[in-house]
């Protein structure tokens, strides 16, 4: 007995170290793990930068232009010598929201969303967007050739599409126009849908799924350059006041050096070669210094 309880901690010494060698073949330690490790030293607390976030809500297809934004966020990026995000949110209030919550550093806020919560605090304009040569831009009311409609009172009982309830375009000027009229927008059509996207909006009209929509006048004119045909079988049956575009709008709360740099890139990006592209491909000629007065002629509907 004595011998076997000898030989029983070699056996067993050796059973574990058949383990152990079975599973060395296939499990490694990964000592580059340790070489991420952050330090502690002046130069790495340096490199180490927040992002900044550019958030977006776009009046043209997010699908196509997502490029280009990333080329405007990657930009900002450079400048301050920091990474970039950029957020995409399909509704006003997500990206309104972002900005007064501090979600987002600097956005491209479409007009009506600017206008609803401007008041709110948190941000504050610094461009303006100049498209086809000018820094306004109107709701268009639009119904098919075929309809036989030719104004809003013709839409009475009628399905229409919207872009958001927040938009100018694409809702806020339709209601505004029915209260002037009397009429209320919720019972003045037969129904109504939002589609968060101008171009599905134009869709809808053209397949019949709608009798008329509102719209923003940059894409149907985007439209007009890019798919003529189609434009020719839609008309426009209502039209808005002028209205600046979207303003880039920056959280109030960033240091003021970053403030005028980030001003001072979106002012100067048109003159940049490798930034004309992007520009190109948003139909957006430059940016141009911000002024409230681009926005006033919608004061009464900021309640």
């Amino acid at each position: 007995m004595g011998k076997l309880f000898k030989v029983i901690p070699v056996l067993l010494i050796i059973t574990l170290l058949i383990g152990c060698g079975s599973n060395l073949s296939t499990y490694k330690i990964d000592f580059s793990e340790y070489e991420k490790q952050p330090t502690d030293s002046k130069e790495d607390k340096q490199d180490k930068q927040d992002p900044i976030r550019l958030a977006i809500s776009s009046v043209l297809s997010p699908t196509d232009t997502i490029i280009y934004y990333r080329k405007i966020a990657n930009f900002i990026g450079k400048k301050l010598k920091r990474p970039a995000i950029l957020i995409q949110r399909r509704s006003y209030n997500e990206i309104s929201n972002l900005m007064i919550n501090g979600g987002a550093d600097i956005a491209l806020l479409p007009t009506g969303a600017y206008i609803t919560y401007r008041e709110n605090g948190g941000f504050e304009g610094i461009a303006t967007q100049e498209r086809f040569g000018s820094p306004y831009y109107y709701g268009y009311i639009v119904a098919s050739v075929e309809s036989g409609f030719s104004t809003i009172d013709d839409l009475e009982g009628k399905d229409v599409a919207f872009y958001d309830p927040s938009s100018y375009s694409g809702y806020l000027f339709v209601e505004e126009e029915l209260e002037n009229l009397g009429e209320d927008i919720k019972s003045f059509f037969g129904r109504h849908v939002y589609t968060y996207s101008h171009e599905r909006s134009l869709s809808a009209v053209l397949n019949n799924t709608v009798d008329a929509a509102a719209v923003n006048s940059l894409v149907f004119e985007t439209m007009e350059r890019e798919n003529p045909k189609e434009v020719k079988i839609l008309k426009i049956i209502g039209k808005s006041m002028p209205l600046g575009t979207g303003p880039v709008v920056i959280r109030s709360n960033l240091a003021k050096e970053e403030k005028e740099m980030i001003k001072a890139s979106f002012l100067t990006m048109h003159e940049q070669d490798s930034m004309k592209i992007a520009l190109q491909g948003l139909y957006i000629d430059r940016f141009i210094p911000f002024d409230s007065e681009y926005y006033e002629v919608l004061y009464e509907m900021d309640k």
